[in-house]
C-alpha cells in the first residue's frame, strides 16, 4: 500500500477537489476512509458531494495541518476527537477545526439500536426483539458506568497536571469464569487508586482534591456520561464484543474495522448533529 507524505496528502486532496464540495480531514488511517465515507453519506443532506476523506494520522498532525492550511475560498473541515481534553473541559479554537464532543468517533456509534442490531447480525439464530430484551441495554451499561467514568476522571486529573496515563483495553478488567467474562470492579478500583496516589505524590493532595471535586461533579454516574467520556474504541466496542459472545456459538469475532462499518449503518445520526451543522452551514 502506498504511504503518502503530509505534503502529498495536501496535494492529493487538492487534486480531488472536483469530487467534493468540502474537503474533510480526519485522524486515523487510509483503512478508515470507507468508514468515514459511509458515515458522511448518512449524515449529510443530498446535494452536498463528499466522495473523498483525507486521513492525516494522529490528532496533533490534524491540528498542525489545519493551522498551516493556506487560506482559500474553498470550504475545509478538520475533525479531531475530544479525547481526555474533553473531560477536563479544555478547548482548542482554530479556524476550520471541529472537535468532537465525545471521546472519539466510535463513541457516537454506540446506542441501543446499533448495538442490538450488531448482536443480531452476529448471532443469526435469535430475533432482534429477543436479543433486545435479553441485553437489557440500560442495566447492561449501568454496571460499567460508575467505575469507568471514575477511571477516566482520574486519567483527566493526571493529564491536567502534566502526567501521562496508559489507555488499556477494557478487557483488562474482565475475568473469565467458565465460558463467560465478568466485569471486575475491584480491578478498576485498583487502577484508580494507583492513579490517585500518583497524582497526590507528584502534584499534592490539595490539587488532587480541587480537580477531583470539579470533575466528579461534572461527570456524574450515568450512561450518557459513560458514552461521552469513556473511549469508544478501547472500552465501549470491546464491551459490546463481550456481550456479543454470549449470543454466539463460535468464538470468532470481527475486527475493529468490521465492527465500525456495521455500526455506522445503524447508529442514530442525531448524535452527530453538531458535525452535520458544521459541514452544511
Amino acid at each position: 500500500m502506498l504511504v503518502y507524505t503530509d505534503e502529498s496528502k495536501r496535494l492529493l486532496s487538492t487534486f480531488l477537489a472536483f469530487r467534493n464540495d468540502i474537503d474533510i480531514y480526519t485522524e486515523d488511517e487510509e483503512k478508515d476512509k470507507e468508514f468515514y465515507k459511509v458515515l458522511f453519506s448518512r449524515l449529510i443532506k443530498p446535494g452536498i458531494k463528499i466522495n473523498d476523506i483525507t486521513p492525516l494520522g494522529c490528532k496533533n498532525k490534524v491540528i498542525e495541518r489545519c493551522k498551516k492550511e493556506p487560506k482559500s475560498d474553498r470550504k475545509k473541515l478538520f475533525i479531531i476527537d475530544g479525547d481526555i481534553a474533553l473531560v477536563n473541559g479544555e478547548k482548542i479554537e482554530v479556524e476550520n477545526l471541529f472537535v468532537l464532543d465525545r471521546y472519539c468517533i466510535e463513541n457516537f456509534l454506540f446506542d441501543r439500536e446499533s448495538t442490538c442490531n450488531f448482536v443480531y447480525l452476529n448471532c443469526g439464530t435469535r430475533s432482534k426483539e429477543e436479543i433486545a430484551v435479553e441485553i437489557e441495554y440500560e442495566k447492561w451499561l449501568h454496571q460499567y458506568s460508575g467505575s469507568l467514568i471514575q477511571l477516566f476522571v482520574h486519567f483527566a486529573i493526571l493529564n491536567f497536571y502534566g502526567g501521562y496515563f496508559t489507555l488499556n483495553n477494557v478487557n483488562k478488567y474482565h475475568k473469565k469464569i467458565g465460558a463467560k467474562y465478568t466485569f471486575d470492579f475491584n480491578l478498576v478500583d485498583q487502577d484508580i487508586e494507583k492513579l490517585k496516589n500518583e497524582i497526590i505524590t507528584n502534584y499534592g493532595e490539595e490539587n488532587y482534591n480541587i480537580k477531583f471535586n470539579e470533575l466528579n461533579t461534572k461527570w456524574s454516574n450515568n450512561i450518557e456520561n459513560l458514552l461521552t467520556i469513556v473511549s469508544g474504541k478501547d472500552y465501549l466496542i470491546p464491551i459490546l464484543l463481550i456481550k456479543t459472545q454470549q449470543f454466539k456459538n463460535s468464538k470468532s469475532l470481527p475486527t475493529l474495522e468490521e465492527i465500525k462499518i456495521n455500526l455506522v449503518h445503524h447508529f442514530d445520526i442525531n448524535n452527530l448533529k453538531h458535525l452535520k451543522e458544521a459541514i452544511e452551514s
